[in-house]
């Protein structure tokens, strides 16, 4: 060490290494570490970096990681003497390493290091181990251009207004002391529902980076919930989930209990043993509705889950998918989709630092003077919708979206969205009340609004003279070519076999792939092998007259009784 010091004091450079502060050694942080800046002073850049206890036991250990971490490898031998000296030299300044992002007290700990917030004692740090699962919050352009550019086409879908309110909703739900959940937004392909994913996505960092699929393993959904704490998570595509329906259903069935229910079913080496807990706000979109999935893999429901994570029809009902009208020199809903893709992914991330910063601020300032004001704000959207406050399930589905409205009407206060707050209440009110029955009734495919499209294919099998083939082998292939509906036996099953262009007629055909291929997976509707749907040939006395839709009698005789 003597030699050392004489180094030190006769040839010393110019450090790229700067030593800011340390960590404590705990239970939950049984190995210390020292928090450095490494400087690349050509291009006027610094990196911080964590160093373990164990790199500093000699010179070349500590080498080793520099160089790992990016230092220049350009430096004298008498350099890295004196990096070793700066690094394990005295220091007062401490850090807490902390295994997820989110609330410390009164500061918000973001995915990138910064935390927002006065830090009172020691500042929390995330550590290494934690890092695996963040997502990548980059900011592309100014909060003015985002809200200019990308946050004005929630005026046109309270799909996206919901959406985007779910997200800023994450960051109050510890304040409030409601449980994770969120929204599943399901319709068929080309609707729009992508568009809602980027739209609350571009709030953190570009859609590319935010959006999360379904079809991760349950640990590594569990650790990415982690990785999202105190904040939102946007799942993807929950058609992946599976290829086997009842799978599916019952992955999706834990799953929805797991990320809401904030608290990991394993334990991970990377949580210490411990077992990992979070707490976020769910936006999930799919071609099928959460209840839906349970009702074609034959699985019952629990109790509450429907109001975790509540279905809402992205089909909002006025013939363009999710959005209600259109904005000016835009003349379809396919073109504002593009529209919405291009701008969500050229602004982005200025949205949540600029919300988290007012609203750690106003806590910092007075923490019960903000939960007052959000149980207000919830009150009063339950007031408006007259909830009843004796059922328990209808006060839990409209806090889901109480919160939401208190949240953007917070963005708002906070100059965070550019609309009023008769705006937000417009977009969320309209997806409650879509919502609201839907949810209480648990419907079947046929009741759901997309259902009513078979209105007129029930009407035609209701009828009493359906020409029945079975046991009759004296029709004629022209009398049969001419029946809208048939009853024969295909497969060995007795179905009504319904002529292609009726079924065509009544489904629309934004649509018809999403009902059919449901359908199919529920078994009321029969398909060739391997197909998600499909017409069937009709053989009558060893001939074939025609494809047509086949449904089992005895499932679809259900649906015309209920």
């Amino acid at each position: 060490m003597k030699e050392y010091k004489e180094i030190w004091n006769n040839k010393k450079e110019k450090l790229f290494v700067t030593l800011l502060a340390r960590t404590k050694i705990s239970e939950s942080c049984p190995v210390a570490y020292r928090l450095i800046k490494i400087t690349d002073f050509q291009e006027m850049e610094s990196t911080r970096v964590l160093v373990p206890a164990k790199a500093l036991i000699s010179v070349l250990e500590l080498k080793k990681t520099l160089l790992m971490c990016g230092h220049n490898p350009n430096v004298t031998k008498e350099y890295w003497i004196q990096a070793h000296q700066e690094v394990i030299k005295e220091t007062d300044k401490i850090i807490t390493l902390c295994y997820k992002p989110g609330f410390y007290g009164d500061v918000y700990l973001r995915v990138n290091d910064i935390v927002i917030g006065k830090v009172k004692g020691d500042k929390p740090v995330l550590h290494p181990g934690a890092k695996n699962h963040l997502s990548v919050e980059d900011k592309q352009e100014t909060l003015k251009l985002w809200k200019m550019n990308v946050a004005p086409y929630a005026l046109y879908s309270s799909r996206i207004m919901l959406a985007l309110c779910c997200g800023f909703s994450g960051f109050l739900l510890k304040l409030s002391g409601m449980e994770g959940g969120g929204f599943h937004l399901w319709g068929m392909s080309s609707i729009g529902k992508t568009s809602s994913a980027y739209m609350l996505a571009s709030l953190a960092g570009s859609p590319k980076d935010i959006v999360v699929l379904w079809n991760n393993t349950d640990k590594g959904l569990e650790e990415i919930a982690v990785a999202h704490n105190d904040s939102y998570l946007v799942l993807d595509e929950s058609k992946l989930l599976d290829k086997d329906v009842l799978a599916a259903a019952k992955i999706m069935q834990n799953r929805v209990y797991t990320l809401s229910g904030g608290k990991g079913k394993t334990r991970s080496a990377m949580y210490e043993n411990k077992v990992a807990e979070w707490q976020v706000s769910i936006f999930s979109t799919g071609e099928c509705s959460l209840q839906q999935l349970a009702a074609s893999g034959n699985v019952e429901r629990l109790e509450g889950e429907n109001v975790r994570v509540i279905d809402v029809n992205a089909d909002a009902g006025a013939e363009m998918g999710i959005f209600e009208s259109l904005p000016d020199g835009i003349n379809s809903s396919n073109e504002l989709v593009h529209a919405i893709k291009d701008a969500t992914h050229r602004y982005y991330g200025s949205a949540k630092p600029a919300f988290l910063k007012r609203l750690v601020a106003d806590i910092q300032d007075d923490r019960e003077s903000v939960k007052q004001k959000l149980e207000k704000g919830i009150e009063f959207f339950l007031n408006k919708h007259q909830v009843d406050r004796n059922s328990g399930i209808q006060v839990r589905i409209a806090k889901r979206f109480a919160i939401a409205y208190v949240a953007g009407s917070m963005a708002v206060k906070y100059g965070v969205l550019p609309f009023t707050k008769q705006d937000v209440m417009k977009g969320i009110s309209t997806c409650y009340l879509d919502s609201f029955e839907v949810v209480l009734s648990e419907p079947e495919v046929m009741k759901s609004p997309l259902g009513r499209s078979f209105d007129a294919i029930i009407d035609f099998i209701k009828k009493d003279d359906l020409l029945n083939l079975i046991g009759n082998d004296r029709v004629t292939q022209t009398a049969i070519k001419k029946a809208p509906v048939i009853i024969h036996k295909v497969k060995g099953r007795t179905v009504y076999a319904v002529d292609k262009d009726l079924v065509h007629n009544c489904l629309p055909k934004s649509q018809r792939k999403g009902i059919l291929t449901l359908l199919t997976k529920q078994g009321v509707l029969l398909s060739d092998t391997n197909k998600e749907y499909s017409t069937i040939q009709i053989i009558y006395k060893r001939k074939q007259v025609g494809r047509r839709y086949c449904f089992v009698c005895s499932k679809f005789d259900k649906f015309m009784t209920e």
